[in-house]
């Protein structure tokens, strides 16, 4: 009986995070981008990352490796959707799952990340 409880609630628990978060490519990126202003773009690579490359324009940068992360995306409105991104998709997932544990209604990571967004000859700026 423990077992099917415990399947019960992981997989309801798994449902919950599904509804919540999205991963998405590049051209649902670029349309969220262009359709939706209310969303809060996130780019979390480090500094030294976003002056070689650039960042998608109007991304807000909080690093995800800063040890504040959690304070500054804390910051963040929970009611408006939040896109992610960062290199290539390790940190925006793992983000992602974060942003929904801490009470974020819409969570989208643009699981390509900058390489792939460089590589499709998308913009960025500095």
């Amino acid at each position: 009986m423990q077992k099917i409880y415990f399947f019960f609630l992981l997989t309801l628990l798994s449902c919950t995070a599904g509804d919540a978060q999205s991963k998405l490519d590049a051209a649902q990126t670029k349309k969220m981008l262009q359709n939706d202003r209310s969303v809060q773009l996130v780019d979390l690579r480090t500094p030294v990352e976003i002056q070689q490359t650039g960042k998608i324009e109007g991304a807000l940068t909080i690093n995800f490796n800063d040890p504040a992360f959690q304070a500054q995306i804390a910051r963040l409105d929970k009611t408006r959707p939040v896109l992610l991104y960062c290199a290539a998709g390790g940190r925006s997932g793992r983000a992602s799952t974060q942003l929904v544990n801490m009470g974020f209604q819409k969570v989208y990571d643009y699981a390509g990340g900058m390489n792939d967004w460089k590589a499709k000859g998308q913009k960025t700026t500095p």
